[in-house]
């Protein structure tokens, strides 16, 4: 097994060179704590951490995973070591969390968090949930509240969870069945029900498990409105902050999984002994049977879905870093252009070449696309320019479906073409690619399914507010492509790009003339949206990458010939003329195929799929 490698001279290159985070450092709730000095000391830091504890405890957590006995589950020790090392040595939940005096810009706190995801995907998700149970108590919860669970939380004693799915409630979350009565304490209600798929439900990381649950009070209106939100503790937390009795939360199982073994996905069950209590957040439900719950559960939902984005891309990354650096030690063929030439590198052969470029441009391309992301959110959610946060905010809400589903549907294929790169011992468990490809698949479907990212994207982001917030972030890409279409060296790329931009403007005046003939167009408006937000993810990805190539140009001319950073740069450019030359044109592709209308997968009979 090779020893875990990173590139994170690419997130210097995001951090120190390519973002205004001047602009981030400078905002009130981070300059007295952070600054660019901070930058590479962290990243430092943590790749040294991610090499010599978090990696190993990746392999340990997948050859072992959970163990589930008597209604108890045990993590890997390793996890657990690594857990608590991180949680109690600062590189924790305390470091995204709102109610933190010395929180980190999402921008820092996601570039040194990206290396940890990559050395151990099954990790991350315990800290990140613990933040998301967090933040949401710390938005939506009284002062008691925050008192009683936050500091044990961000300390890493307790842990958290999110809720939501239940065994006939996946993603349609307002069928869920799980019911809350009230009780003399009009905060407290009995909670009664099942849920499942709650990753970190039950483990033995921490003293006490803090579940965020989304159950149905008497009176709640059906469907999702009539939802609410409640912090459920495993271990009852009396009024002095001390752990009590347990509060009828029981474990019935784990799910065994193809992937993410370290990471305890548990089946839960709330109130077997009519016993289980839960905290109200937020106002009880009006005259109407009308809650709160799900919306602000999405604040935690929003967090996690843009995270999940990102998880995608640390794995590809890491799958991709380790199949080039076998690349260059694994000697086999020769030349296509000399066959009598002496045995080569496999590095060496124009489609491993290929396969390696593509896997390059796609990492680099989209983590451009993600910490765009995290820069709006910083801004939008610490600026004090109203006007500025607001526009940021809207700009975050367009990208958080492009960035989870294009970054996890795109990760799949990567990680696959990372194993074709090693050949037969990528199949095998002795290389790590194997590993990646198995804990990489969920993240399509957790937090949302592609297709329920798409739906968000056409029939939401695309129209909410009028359609402007939509047409604001067209006009971003017709003002990039208009200030740098005559840059020097990258007029091909620029024409690209902004056929793209136009291709994009075609499907949008589509889908606009779908929605004014409903009901006869509407089947066509789900048929073709995960294509539509391929085309939005793929155009905002190429203008990401084709940003960082201008400044690695200029970069590039103030470097000295022999200067390590010539190749990464010269990387960068070769990376952006990639992207645009060799995967921008799906873009042009789709929007035909969406122009086209072919109705075949609906007027096939369904009898027509089934084995015979």
């Amino acid at each position: 097994m090779a020893d875990f490698a990173y590139d994170v001279r690419d997130l210097k290159f995001i951090l120190n060179e390519w973002l205004d985070m001047e602009e981030v450092f400078g905002l009130e709730r981070f300059r007295d704590n952070y600054g660019p000095e901070d930058v590479d000391f962290i990243l430092n830091e943590v790749y040294k951490l991610a090499k010599e504890m978090i990696f190993p405890a990746n392999r340990e957590g997948d050859q072992t995973g959970v163990k589930f006995e008597n209604g108890s589950v045990r993590v890997p020790q390793g996890i657990v070591k690594a857990y608590r090392f991180l949680q109690e040595n600062g590189w924790g939940s305390a470091n995204e969390s709102l109610a933190s005096d010395t929180i980190m810009p999402l921008t820092l706190y996601r570039a040194y968090n990206e290396i940890l995801m990559a050395a151990c995907p099954a990790l991350s998700s315990y800290i990140k949930l613990t933040t998301g149970a967090a933040n949401l108590i710390y938005r939506f919860g009284t002062d008691r509240d925050r008192e009683k669970f936050l500091e044990n939380m961000l300390n890493g004693k307790w842990s958290g969870t999110m809720c939501l799915t239940e065994p006939n409630a996946g993603s349609d979350v307002g069928d869920a069945a799980t019911r809350a009565y009230p009780t003399e304490d009009p905060r407290i209600y009995k909670i009664k029900g099942t849920k499942m798929f709650i990753t970190g439900g039950e483990t033995d990381l921490t003293e006490n498990i803090i579940h965020m649950v989304l159950a149905r009070p008497e009176g709640g209106a059906p469907g999702s409105k009539g939802l609410g939100l409640y912090i459920v503790p495993k271990i009852w937390v009396n009024e002095d902050g001390s752990l009590g009795e347990p509060n009828d939360v029981t474990c019935i199982a784990v799910e065994h999984k193809m992937g993410l073994k370290a990471s305890a996905t548990a089946m839960l069950s709330f109130g077997e002994n009519d016993n289980c209590r839960g905290i109200l957040v937020g106002d009880p439900p009006d005259a109407s049977g009308t809650s709160r719950g799900l919306a602000m559960m999405f604040h935690m939902m929003n967090e996690s879905r843009i995270g999940t984005g990102h998880n995608a891309l640390a794995q590809m990354a890491a799958a991709y870093y380790f199949a080039a650096r076998y690349a260059t030690e694994r000697v086999q063929g020769r030349p296509f252009t000399s066959p009598g030439a002496g045995r080569v590198p496999i590095i060496k052969h124009e489609d491993i070449r290929r396969m390696l470029m593509e896997m390059k441009a796609q990492v680099e391309a989209i983590r451009a696309m993600v910490f765009r992301g995290f820069y709006y959110l910083d801004i939008a959610e610490h600026s004090p320019d109203k006007e500025r946060a607001g526009r940021c905010q809207g700009l975050a809400e367009i990208l958080t479906p492009l960035i989870k589903t294009y970054a996890a549907e795109t990760a799949w294929a990567m990680v696959g073409q990372a194993i074709q790169v090693y050949g037969g011992v990528g199949y095998t468990e002795e290389y790590p690619a194997s590993q990646y490809a198995r804990d990489v698949k969920i993240l399509s479907i957790w937090e949302g399914t592609s297709f329920i990212h798409a739906m968000d994207l056409v029939g939401r982001k695309m129209r909410m507010t009028g359609g402007k917030p939509f047409a604001g972030w067209m006009e971003d890409r017709k003002e990039f492509i208009e200030k740098h279409k005559n840059a020097e060296g990258f007029g091909p790329e620029m024409a690209r790009l902004e056929k793209a931009c136009q291709c994009v403007e075609v499907i949008k005046n589509i889908y606009d003339s779908y929605y004014a003939h409903l009901p006869e167009k509407g089947r066509l408006i789900p048929l073709y949206a995960t294509r539509v937000l391929t085309c939005c993810a793929q155009l905002f990805a190429a203008e990401s990458i084709l940003d960082q190539a201008l400044v690695a140009r200029q970069k590039l001319a103030a470097t000295a010939p022999d200067h390590p950073d010539r190749a990464f740069y010269e990387g960068k450019i070769a990376a952006a003329r990639y992207f645009v030359h060799g995967i921008l044109p799906n873009v042009y592709m789709i929007t035909d195929l969406i122009a086209a209308a072919d109705e075949t997968a609906l007027e096939c009979p369904e009898e027509a799929f089934l084995a015979v």
